[in-house]
């Protein structure tokens, strides 16, 4: 039971076809397509970095998290390979829910 006290207070229920969770936003499509880039972590990469280099932009970290599940983004293990969408792909589709 979530109360008025609680930091999940002011979230959305989202129900989708298999699942409800609760959250701030939809979660978006990560259908593979055809412009997604591949990155290997290397030591050293952040997330948050990987969201400026690939997207222009660090404050759409979450955007990468999203398309990797990833939960905790502070840790990302060396060599996983992250899929990343294309800016055009994140701006026209992600950005506009």
């Amino acid at each position: 039971m979530i109360t008025k006290r609680s930091r999940y207070a002011g979230c959305i229920l989202y129900r989708d076809s298999s699942e409800e969770f609760i959250g701030f936003r939809s979660p978006i499509d990560k259908i593979e397509r055809p412009d997604d880039r591949f990155h290997k972590v290397l030591a050293g990469d952040r997330i948050d970095l990987l969201a400026f280099r690939y997207l222009g932009d660090a404050k759409l970290w979450w955007v990468i998290c999203d398309y990797n599940d990833i939960a905790f983004p502070l840790v990302i293990e060396e060599g996983r390979v992250l899929r990343i969408p294309s800016v055009e792909h994140v701006m026209m589709r992600v950005l506009t829910y």
